[in-house]
């Protein structure tokens, strides 16, 4: 009985350790991309701008995070989810979800890009993108509500 318990504290040990681990890898990899302080905010709006604003100087691009901070998988770039509005000459020209990578402190770049439009006609595709937690708040955005 008494190697069982010393056996189950070690798995135990070592599960935390690992998982410790991991965190500790996750945060650095988050720190190492994105961006610090008041260059977040220029920098995202900068890399936003030009994903949507390419062939039009009066273009304003405004954006809502659909979840506070990163998410980090693995070894890739931190992500961001984002509701995105898009407005050339005051009138709205794109409006939908964006999935952003942040980029050695140096930039943002858009990996997807669903419309309003697109998500309405098939919001099964949402699910191929962002995380499930995003989902249904991805969808009901895209019909207004």
């Amino acid at each position: 009985m008494m190697g069982i318990m010393k056996t189950g504290a070690l798995v135990f040990c070592c599960l935390c350790a690992v998982l410790a681990c991991r965190s500790q890898i996750t945060d650095s990899h988050t720190e190492a991309n994105v961006p610090k302080g008041t260059l977040f905010n220029e920098y995202f709006n900068r890399d936003l701008k030009g994903y949507f604003c390419v062939e039009s100087k009066d273009c304003t691009v405004e954006y809502e995070l659909l979840r506070d901070g990163p998410t980090q998988t693995g070894i890739s770039y931190p992500k961001y989810y984002l509701w995105v509005r898009c407005s050339k000459k005051n009138t709205m020209d794109q409006e939908g979800a964006v999935r952003v990578a942040a980029i050695e402190q140096k930039r943002f770049d858009v990996t997807n890009f669903l419309s309003r439009d697109e998500i309405s006609k098939s919001p099964e595709q949402v699910a191929l993108v962002f995380p499930a937690a995003l989902v249904d708040k991805i969808v009901q955005k895209a019909r207004g509500k």
